[in-house]
């Protein structure tokens, strides 16, 4: 359940700060590796961005 929370936080809010702090984790990369974003994930994110 812990790591469901994580990745449904995630998906919510694209705040990785706040669900390092809710996980206790302190670095990005553990957090997303935890949660399974991928680096491709955050590309395709950042593509939907583009304006």
């Amino acid at each position: 359940m812990r790591k469901t929370r994580g990745y449904m936080l995630y998906q919510a809010t694209k705040d990785i700060g706040r669900v390092m702090k809710m996980l206790r984790h302190t670095s990005e990369g553990i957090t997303l590796r935890y949660i399974g974003i991928t680096q491709e994930d955050v590309d395709n994110d950042f593509i939907a961005l583009e304006i």
